[in-house]
């Protein structure tokens, strides 16, 4: 891992705890505007990091956490959503074991999500069907995943979206 300068436009704490992949398994809810479901993250620790992971979240509802280590193992995870800050969001903290390498984070967004934008069919060319399309810059990406927000945390992603049956994701 390497030093990392601190983003003032991010509570994350990737000097300690740096994500490097994320796999996402959403659900895509047009009647109330929002995505249901897990971002998983897998993560790297500095040499002597321990306490928690921070990531970056704005309005969305965590419903619980899970944290793995080596062994594959899932089990529930202390975790403490912070205040809320207008601009920032609430930084999540995840308290980890030693040996901990991912976490799971079962979350729910909200209709207002600045990085999702909800069409409803009468606004597409078509006129058919709804449309969602997301757009996370410059710090948007934490309405609608719990990650580290922030342009020098680069990672890799999956992501399986379920859609109404006659939708594409």
């Amino acid at each position: 891992m390497t030093t990392t300068i601190r983003d003032p436009h991010s509570y994350a704490n990737p000097g300690q705890f740096r994500v490097r992949h994320a796999a996402l398994d959403l659900e895509v809810r047009f009647g109330e505007k929002v995505l249901a479901g897990t971002a998983t993250l897998s993560f790297e620790r500095a040499p002597g990091a321990t306490g928690a992971l921070i990531l970056d979240t704005r309005d969305l509802r965590i419903e619980s956490v899970e944290s793995a280590g080596a062994d594959g193992a899932w089990r529930p995870a202390k975790f403490e959503l912070g205040g809320r800050d207008e601009v920032l969001g609430a930084p999540l903290s995840i308290t980890l074991g030693p040996e901990d390498r991912q976490v799971r984070v079962r979350y729910q967004t909200s209709p207002g999500a600045s990085g999702l934008q909800w069409l409803e069919a009468a606004q597409t060319a078509g006129k058919k069907h709804p449309f969602l399309f997301s757009q996370s810059q410059a710090i948007h990406a934490r309405s609608w995943i719990p990650l580290q927000d922030s342009p020098g945390v680069r990672i890799t992603y999956t992501a399986r979206i379920r859609t109404p049956k006659e939708l594409l994701a």
